[in-house]
């Protein structure tokens, strides 16, 4: 598989098209019980602006972290932020197109964007095959189809971090 990731200036920028409406994917993103079958969950008050964020997916202890939320545009844009170590990371999620429909149209389908903002060039190779393991989790939760596990992370993922090095030239 080839990836999926380009880089705009220092952002690193994932696309994904979904069989879904746009409701369903926002529901995955924002409502902790969907969140939690691809990524996390989180606890807190959204309008505060902050939640504590649990990472699940990956082995090993969960760890949870406080996360601060940008700009929530309902079915449409979700920007977060959080100190990881000692990087902050800031990501952008822009739903377009699909009907806002719950149930949404034969044939519905919305284009995902995750842009990573400012990635260090020395970590372009580690985290676009991370964002492509999350993003194809997300699309196997929505649709219903294979949630990706750690069981291909190697073969399947980290084998693309050459052509995400090559991007960062």
């Amino acid at each position: 598989m080839s990836i999926t990731g380009r880089l705009d200036g220092g952002d690193l920028v994932l696309r994904r098209t979904v069989p879904a409406p746009r409701t369903r994917i926002w529901q995955h993103l924002t409502d902790p019980d969907r969140l939690a079958t691809w990524y996390g969950t989180y606890a807190g008050d959204p309008a505060s602006g902050v939640v504590e964020v649990t990472m699940t997916a990956e082995p090993g202890e969960p760890s949870t972290s406080p996360w601060s939320i940008h700009a929530c545009e309902r079915e449409r844009l979700l920007i977060v932020s959080s100190a990881l170590g000692d990087q902050v990371w800031k990501l952008s999620l822009e739903l377009e197109g699909g009907s806002d429909g719950a149930g949404g149209a034969a044939g519905d389908l919305t284009h995902l964007a995750l842009r990573h903002h400012d990635v260090p060039a020395d970590m372009v190779e580690h985290i676009g095959p991370g964002w492509e393991w999350y993003l194809d989790r997300l699309v196997g939760a929505v649709t219903g189809s294979r949630i990706p596990g750690m069981d291909v992370w190697d073969a399947e993922y980290m084998s693309r971090a050459p052509e995400y090095a090559a991007l960062a030239g």
